[in-house]
C-alpha cells in the first residue's frame, strides 16, 4: 500500500515539475510583447513642440517608434524625444518579439502653440 501511494506521490510530482517547467520555458511565448507609456498621456493637449516619451517595453526584440529604432535598456525602459507639429499628431510605436508577434501603440497627442 505504501508503495503504491510513494509511486502515485512521485508520479503527480513529476507532471506537475514538467508543467512548471514548460510554463517557464513558454511564457514569454504565452503573455506576448506588451508596450507600457508612463508619459505623456494618450490623448493629451501638449503646449511645447518637443516632448519626452517615457515608457517600457516587455518581452520584446525589437522596436519602432515612428519607423526608427528605439534603444532599451535591460529592464525594457526607453526615453525618446518626439518633435510635435501644430495640431493633431500620431505616433506609432511598434515592438515585435523573439517569435515574430507584433503589437503596436498608437500615440495621439495634440500641440496646441
Amino acid at each position: 500500500m505504501f508503495k503504491k501511494t510513494l509511486q502515485i506521490s512521485l508520479s503527480v510530482l513529476a507532471v506537475g515539475f514538467i508543467v512548471g517547467y514548460a510554463y517557464f520555458a513558454f511564457r514569454g511565448y504565452i503573455h506576448g510583447p506588451e508596450i507600457i507609456i508612463y508619459e505623456p498621456i494618450n490623448g493629451s493637449i501638449i503646449s511645447t513642440s518637443t516632448i519626452v516619451i517615457k515608457g517600457q517595453a516587455l518581452r520584446v526584440q525589437e522596436i519602432v517608434l515612428s519607423g526608427r529604432p528605439i534603444f532599451i535598456d535591460e529592464k525594457g525602459n526607453f526615453t525618446e524625444t518626439l518633435l510635435l507639429f501644430p495640431g493633431y499628431n500620431v505616433s506609432l510605436i511598434k515592438a515585435t518579439d523573439k517569435f515574430g508577434r507584433i503589437i503596436e501603440y498608437k500615440l495621439e497627442l495634440v500641440y496646441k502653440e
